[in-house]
């Protein structure tokens, strides 16, 4: 991924934050659609439905000065917040550098073009899974990758494993230092023999 521009700013990959959004739009569809279930009975029937009696009852003899609804104010208050919160912080980087001025053939773009090479966590963990595939004596991998680190779950078949970890994780590193990463990220490995 990367980006060209005469006045581009910094690359700035960050998380889209789905999850947070999914529940808080998924709750807030539920409330919806109970309501409009309640206002729908309301108006064919003439009548709250029996279900409501409870609530209707409790919140007949509260008074704005109520404790109750003290508590309840302050909780809403604070659920706000958190949800602005939520959308305005911005989330933690999900993308590393990659550092372009080793690339290229000692030819530099002109100094007022700005550009920037990064590459997701999730590809920087599939070139480590495929790098670790390609050593001897891996039979499977798994890999995730966070910023800083690399960790890799290797199965062998081996039943002495010896100096394969550090094989697999001197190679791996050696592989993301080519591809220019800046900075590399820590390489760590758990070898298992397959039983």
């Amino acid at each position: 991924m990367s980006r060209h521009g005469q006045r581009s700013s910094r690359l700035r990959h960050r998380p889209s934050r789905a999850v947070p959004s999914l529940i808080a739009g998924i709750l807030l569809l539920a409330a919806g659609v109970a309501l409009v279930w309640l206002a729908i009975t309301r108006l064919v029937n003439g009548t709250w439905p029996s279900l409501l009696q409870g609530p209707r009852d409790w919140l007949a003899v509260l008074a704005w000065n109520d404790p109750v609804i003290r508590q309840i104010g302050i909780a809403a208050v604070v659920a706000g917040v958190i949800l602005l919160l939520c959308a305005s912080i911005p989330g933690g980087f999900n993308a590393l550098t990659i550092d372009d001025s080793r690339s290229g053939a000692g030819a530099e773009a002109p100094p007022e073009q700005e550009r920037e090479t990064v590459m997701t966590r999730r590809a920087v963990a599939r070139l480590a899974k495929a790098r670790c595939l390609q050593i001897d004596g891996v039979g499977s991998a798994a890999a995730t990758a966070t910023t800083r680190r690399v960790h890799l779950s290797v199965t062998t078949s081996l039943h002495e494993p010896g100096d394969l970890r550090a094989r697999i994780t001197d190679a791996v590193r050696a592989r993301l230092e080519e591809t220019g990463l800046s900075p590399v990220p820590q390489v760590t490995a758990t070898v298992r023999s397959r039983d």
